[in-house]
């Protein structure tokens, strides 16, 4: 990602980070949470939602255990076909655009709100990597952001 809209006239940062795949996931949990009622305050559909004591809950269904909490979530996994997070974070943020006091809002009545990276990587070397525009974008939103990193063994050493 180009820093040059940041600071004119200078270098282009473009971090090597390469994972076999990639997601961003804008979530949002509350144990009275509605996921009808979150759909309609947001105007948008969610990838996944439920609610508490559902028996099926989140992205793999677990029969016979029950949500502790609601959940809604808004996955990039199927909008974006990059391996780049910050476009997949950027597609994020840009579905939420508008809504910074709604999710303040929220934040205010309880409810947990985060963005996750599902970073994988075949690699030992690679790296998440953000930039001061996509930073100073979730912070607009007043959302933590996390990386969920799985790297699997293959084409590196991590002790060479």
């Amino acid at each position: 990602m180009s820093t040059t809209e940041d600071a004119p006239n200078q270098f282009t940062y473009q971090p090597d980070t390469t994972p076999t795949s990639i997601r961003a996931t804008f979530r949002v949990y509350h144990p009275e949470l509605d996921p009808n009622g979150l759909s309609e305050r947001f105007d948008l559909k969610p990838s996944v939602a439920w609610r508490r004591n559902d028996d099926e809950y989140g992205w793999r269904k677990r029969p016979g255990h029950k949500a502790p909490s609601g959940g809604w979530l808004l996955s990039s996994r199927l909008a974006v076909k990059s391996n780049d997070a910050i476009g997949h974070v950027d597609w994020l943020l840009d579905q939420l655009s508008g809504r910074a006091g709604l999710i303040k809002q929220l934040q205010g009545e309880g409810y947990m709100i985060d963005v996750v990276v599902g970073w994988h990587a075949a690699s030992w070397n690679t790296t998440p990597a953000l930039t001061p525009t996509i930073m100073r974008r979730l912070a607009n939103f007043n959302l933590p952001i996390w990386f969920d990193v799985y790297l699997y063994e293959g084409e590196g050493d991590p002790e060479a």
